[in-house]
């Protein structure tokens, strides 16, 4: 269960993931409802330790069943072929960073985990949702 940091008129955050160390597999948060919000902020907070670094995947639903992973356009030399491709967000350094991200989905969830070596490794996740 989430636990609300901030609440107020247009402004919800929570956490996604206490402090923790990462596996070598993806584990996915819970799903947070977003609803009436278009705008999403993760303060991430990353210690690499003994790893090479983290892998983030931000996910997107309706019903919380069929998931959509983040997508980037990545265009061609040729001006009519446009590549989408998911998007896996690498964090190779200790540090504090904010990943913004607009929202038009009903649910989200954040999956985490170690590039290599998972010793000393910790993360924590928290999300500021508004409507703006």
């Amino acid at each position: 269960m989430a636990r609300t940091l901030v609440s107020q008129a247009n402004l919800r955050s929570f956490v996604v993931r206490d402090a923790a160390p990462l596996t070598t597999s993806f584990i996915a948060s819970d799903a947070f409802n977003v609803q009436g919000a278009n705008q999403l902020q993760l303060l991430v907070s990353f210690s690499k330790g003994d790893s090479t670094g983290c892998h983030l995947k931000i996910e997107f639903s309706e019903d919380k069943n069929t998931w959509y992973q983040e997508s980037a356009l990545a265009l061609s030399e040729e001006c009519d072929v446009a590549n989408h491709k998911a998007v896996v967000r690498n964090i190779d350094s200790t540090s504090n960073i904010v990943i913004s991200v607009p929202l038009s989905a009903s649910f989200f969830r954040v999956s985490a985990k170690a590039i290599s070596d998972t010793a000393n490794t910790q993360l924590s996740i928290i999300a500021s949702i508004a409507n703006i």
